[in-house]
């Protein structure tokens, strides 16, 4: 019974493989050599305390303290003690030295994660102000509070059901 799963595992992969090895642009990845993993980042999907968990693995107690601050701090200061690397297709993952770490990624049901970057983009994050300001005054020259959240709602539904259809479609990694 073994023989034959690994007989179909090797089958699926020869056949993903076959059928499309490259993504449309890089996907990147946290690699750690010394506990032998790559972790798939996809944002609105834990990725910020998946990034605080995996500081604190490394015994390092600068992440540490990184790990403990903000998500800001988190996000600008990670690549410092993890390594980040990007791979065009799923043949590098496949290869060595990578080729027996376990790999790992998180998803996150679409409509969850479709409010969560809602929330963000339009009441949290103060990065995405002046694009907010932007796209609202292309519609409206005055407009009420509650026409600003509606267009705002309707522009990141769009924009995040491109990046999840993006992600479904030509993110994928065909390794079991």
């Amino acid at each position: 019974m073994q023989q034959l799963q690994l007989q179909c595992r090797r089958r699926l992969q020869e056949t993903c493989l076959a059928i499309n090895d490259s993504w449309s642009e890089p996907w990147r990845f946290i690699v750690s050599h010394k506990l032998r993993f790559v972790f798939c980042m996809i944002g609105k999907s834990a990725c910020t305390s998946w990034v605080r968990v995996l500081l604190q693995l490394t015994g390092n107690p600068a992440a540490q303290r990184v790990a403990a601050s903000d998500r800001a701090a988190v996000h600008s200061m990670f690549y410092y003690y993890l390594d980040l690397m990007s791979f065009k297709n799923a043949s590098q993952l496949a290869s060595a030295p990578l080729k027996d770490y376990y790999k790992f990624m998180f998803v996150r049901e679409p409509l969850e994660r479709l409010v969560s970057a809602y929330r963000d983009k339009m009441f949290r994050v103060k990065e995405y102000f002046h694009t907010r300001q932007y796209i609202i005054s292309q519609f409206r020259r005055h407009p009420s509070p509650r026409l600003i959240r509606l267009l705002a709602y309707i522009i990141i539904i769009g924009y995040e059901i491109l990046c999840w259809l993006r992600v479904a479609m030509n993110k994928h990694s065909c390794n079991p």
